[in-house]
Formats: C-alpha cells, structure tokens, sequence
C-alpha cells in the first residue's frame, strides 16, 4: 500500500467508539468525509492481518479515519502498534485531554490504511440544488468564454463574476420553481445571455436534433434545480386587491403564455400586463370587459403549477395567481384549532378565499360542515375548483342570482355541471364537508349565507376593511362565532388598531344585528410574517357572541 494513498486510523473497541468520536471531534481531528466503519470490513490483505499483536481480537473494534495533518509517523514495521505506543515518541500533551489517559491509549491502535477503503457520507456524495447549477453552469460557460472575441470586457475571468451573482435562494414547488426578481440579471449575464442568443440565431445546426445554445441552457438548469417550469419573479403591486403577481417564464412549456419566455429582459417581450385593480369598481369594470374574463380554453392552454402543505393540495396559474408559502402558520394554526376556536360541523364564511388557502383546511382539517368560498379573480377561483378536486372535495360553483329570483328561490342558482365527486380512496376516512364557490365580488353574494356562518375568514391584505361588514352580516345571530381579520399593522400600532377594529365593529353590530346586544372580545393577535420593514401582517380572532 503507498504512504501516499494512506491516512491515520485509529481502532478502536466498540465501547468506547462514542466516547472517542466526540473526544476526535472536538479537537477537529477526524475526517468526517469518511465514515466510521468495522475494521475487519476494510481489511484487504494478509498483511495486514500478519500485523496484529498476537492473542489481540480486533473483529469487533471500530475503525476512524484521522486527518492525514496529525502528529504521527507511520512505522517502518507492518506490526500494529498501539497509541500509547506511539505516544512514546510524542509530546503528549499535545493530544486531546481524553487520549492523555495511559489506560485508554493501551486499548486504541493506531494503523495506515488506503483513504478509498471508507465510504464517503450519504449527503457529501449529494450535490445541493446550488452547488449543482454552479457547477453545471461552470462547464457550459467555461468554452462560450474561452472563445469569446477579442477586444470585449468578457473572457473567461469572467466566470467567477457570472457564478457569484447565480441565485442561492429561491422557492421550488413540485415541477414550478421561482427565482428572485434579480436572477440573471446581474452584469455581465445580460452581455453574456445576449451573445448566446445571437449565436444560435446566426450558426446553423449541424443536426436537426441537436439543441440550440440557450435550449442547453434551460435544460441544465431544470436540471439542477429539479424544476421543468422555472420562472423569475417581480414584486406583486400592493395596489392590485386581485394579488397578481407578474413574472418572467425562463423554461418549461406555459402554453399560450410562451410569448413571455426570455431570459433577456428587453422591449420586444414585455411581461404580461395586469391592469392594476384598485377598488371594487374597477373590479366589476375588469370582469364584465370582453377581453378580460378568461375561457375554458384558456384554462386549459395554462400551465398549472401544483404543491402540498399539511397534507393539503393548492393548484395555481404562475402567471395571474401567487402562491403565498409565508402562511403557513396561519395555515397549521386553523388546521389544529380546536382548542382555540373549534370548527367542527360549523358554517365558515371565507370572503377572500384566493386559491383556497384555508378554504381547504377549512374542510380537510378543521371539520367544517360547509365552507362558503368567495373570489373575484377568476383564475384563483379556477385554482380553487381544481385545489378541491385534488383533495377528493366534493364543491359546486354559484352561476347567477338573477335566476335565483326569478324562480322565487332564496339561494343561487348553483352549477350543476361543475360538481364533482370525490375521487375514490382505498383507506377509509371520514367524510368531507361541502364547498360553495363564488365568483366576484363577494358583496353581490351576501344573501346567500347572511346569517348562516360561526366562522368569517378576512383574509385580504394589506386590510379587509371593507369585507368587515360583510362578516358582521354573515355571522349567525344565534350563537355567533368568530371573524378572523388579516391586516397589516406597523409596529408600536397594535393596541391602536385593536382598539379601532372593536369600536368598528360595534358599530356594524348595532347597524345590522340590531335586535340584540352583542358582545366582542379579541380572543388572539397572530403574527403570521413580516410584510415590509417595520409592518407585519396579522390576524386577530374576534369572538362575537350575543348576550344571554
């Protein structure tokens, strides 16, 4: 065996492997990029097994690779030696306090065995996601910058520049991942991704077959990040109360949105334009415009992205919905809130239901009987139909009110065609309570469960000001319940604001529960996340109940 392939190696009995291994790592002496392994396992020549002390059994004794840096001649002899042996030879006050004891380094051998003989741990031989597209983006630059033209800033001194600014972070959602909105954009990757561009539009392809410059591109970083759909995000325009977000598609099929794929941000392909909705006008204005209201063929011809949370499946269009990840806090608190608010068999009002958020917990977790489910952004509410779809809920979607009055009934008409069933399971499980979805505003649909509910979800922010009093009216007057209200609030503003939503609501209490007195209690504050600096959003649980 070569010294030059060899390293330290302590043996050691089992019972005081453990004993050792902390003793080794605390004095930062063990490879931990080798595993401690049996010694007779990595044992591969006679001899080395003609090199035990006679009458020593080492079959059960440990084997732990050392630093190749440490203190210690390797022997001219093939005989193993023990450390304390070794020691003879050393200044032992160098060696950690543990190894000091004369008795233990009687019972440790130190030997040299071939580096290769250990495996390396599991998560070393494992690329992160990062450390794979550094690397994959490494070998396809390094030829593009070696044979770049001469007299330009670029060359392949760039490389170390180009792969410091690659993104470290970004939130990955089964086949959908979302960069942040600097990714690739740093200098020099426009000047880079702009040659590469015009390389592939000005050399023919050798073969039919093979894949253009920036079709390369994409595929070693889907691969990377294990993401066939991979998009950059923008910031979403806090004025739009319809929380679109507005995103740049880099990879991946989006149907009839592939117009906006670019890794180059230019003119020529802007981003898809949100007209940005400010107020329930423009709302109306917005879903009754020709253009604006999106087909069953557009549905279909958008890519979908789709993740799960608590056990809980969310589906969502990138392009004109968001997936809010920071909530789910909030989402686990409902999901477990029996000791705080019980939902159990009870009627729950969600007048911001977006892609069904809580909705579904609402229903998959929390017990609901029924959940009234309202959303103005019609493609959230198709997320929310193929949402409860995925988790086996069966739901129906409200067509109109003007046929609900004509007919003389007190409810809408609801959407026979648009009810599913729940799709079948081998494994038992209790049955699911019923969702009720309503497109628009959730203000037209306000009889359809006035007075009906126990829970009320406000969950618009940066306020659901304006929804506070459709939660009032909602609220059964009966046993009353609870309305949960979302809002941003600035730190130092909490009482304040406290106090503000209680004297609001006592107003609306004696506007439209004018029978019977009522009384309000801010049962809980919940900090879900950081909003911007010095704001957080919040929920707060107001129990409502009428006085006895």
């Amino acid at each position: 065996m070569s010294s030059t392939s060899s390293i330290p190696v302590f043996i050691a009995p089992p019972s005081i492997t453990k004993q050792l291994k902390v003793a080794l790592d605390t004095a930062g002496w063990r490879d931990k990029n080798r595993l401690i392994a049996r010694y007779n396992q990595l044992i591969t020549s006679a001899s080395e097994e003609r090199g035990r002390p006679p009458g020593c059994d080492l079959s059960t004794h440990m084997a732990m690779a050392l630093l190749p840096t440490l203190p210690f001649s390797r022997p001219a002899s093939s005989q193993l030696l023990s450390l304390w042996d070794h020691c003879q030879q050393l200044d032992t006050s160098t060696l950690p306090r543990t190894l000091q004891d004369p008795a233990l380094q009687k019972s440790i051998y130190l030997t040299w065995l071939n580096s290769s003989l250990f495996t390396t741990p599991r998560h070393l031989l494992v690329q992160t996601p990062y450390e794979k597209l550094k690397d994959n983006l490494t070998k396809f630059l390094t030829p593009y910058l070696k044979a770049w033209p001469p007299g330009d800033q670029i060359s392949i001194d760039s490389l170390s520049v180009l792969l410091a600014s690659i993104p470290q972070k970004w939130e990955h959602y089964s086949d959908f991942t979302l960069l942040p909105p600097s990714a690739f954009l740093a200098e020099p990757w426009p000047q880079v991704l702009k040659h590469l561009v015009q390389v592939d539009h000005t050399q023919p392809q050798k073969h039919s077959s093979a894949l253009l410059i920036m079709e390369q591109l994409e595929k070693l970083v889907q691969d990377a990040l294990g993401s066939s759909h991979i998009a950059r995000k923008a910031i979403i325009p806090v004025q739009d109360i319809l929380r679109r977000p507005k995103i740049r598609p880099l990879t991946g099929d989006w149907g009839i949105h592939n117009r906006f794929k670019s890794w180059i941000e230019h003119d020529q392909v802007g981003l898809l334009d949100h007209h940005t909705v400010q107020d329930q006008q423009q709302v109306e204005a917005l879903t009754h415009a020709a253009d604006a209201e999106p087909t069953t063929e557009n549905f279909a011809s958008a890519y979908w992205a789709m993740t799960c949370q608590n056990q809980v499946w969310y589906s969502w269009a990138p392009m004109f919905t968001m997936f809010s990840a920071g909530n789910i806090t909030e989402k686990e608190r409902v999901a477990h809130s029996r000791p705080i608010f019980d939902a159990r068999d009870k009627i729950v009002v969600d007048l911001y239901a977006g892609i069904g958020y809580f909705t579904l917990v609402y229903l998959l977790h929390a017990g609901a009987r029924t959940v009234h489910a309202c959303e103005w952004n019609p493609w959230s509410v198709e997320g929310l139909a193929r949402g409860a779809d995925r988790n086996g809920i069966r739901w129906s979607k409200v067509s109109s009110l003007e046929d609900a009055s004509a007919s003389g009934q007190e409810s809408p008409t609801i959407s026979k065609h648009a009810q599913k069933t729940p799709k079948k399971s081998t494994k038992p499980t209790p049955p699911l309570g019923n969702l009720v979805i309503y497109p628009g505003d959730n203000a037209q649909w306000i009889s359809c469960f006035e007075n009906q509910a126990h829970h009320i979800n406000l969950g618009l922010i940066p306020s659901a000001e304006l929804g506070w009093v459709l939660g009032v009216r909602a609220l059964c007057p009966k046993e009353g319940g609870y309305l949960h209200v979302h809002h941003n609030i600035r730190v130092g503003e909490e009482e304040s604001f406290k106090a503000y939503l209680l004297q609001s609501l006592k107003l609306q209490f004696a506007e439209w529960k004018a029978g019977q007195d009522w009384e309000l209690h801010i049962r809980h504050m919940e900090n879900i996340k950081s909003f911007a600096p010095l704001v957080f959003h919040y929920v707060a649980d107001v129990e409502c109940r009428p006085k006895t």
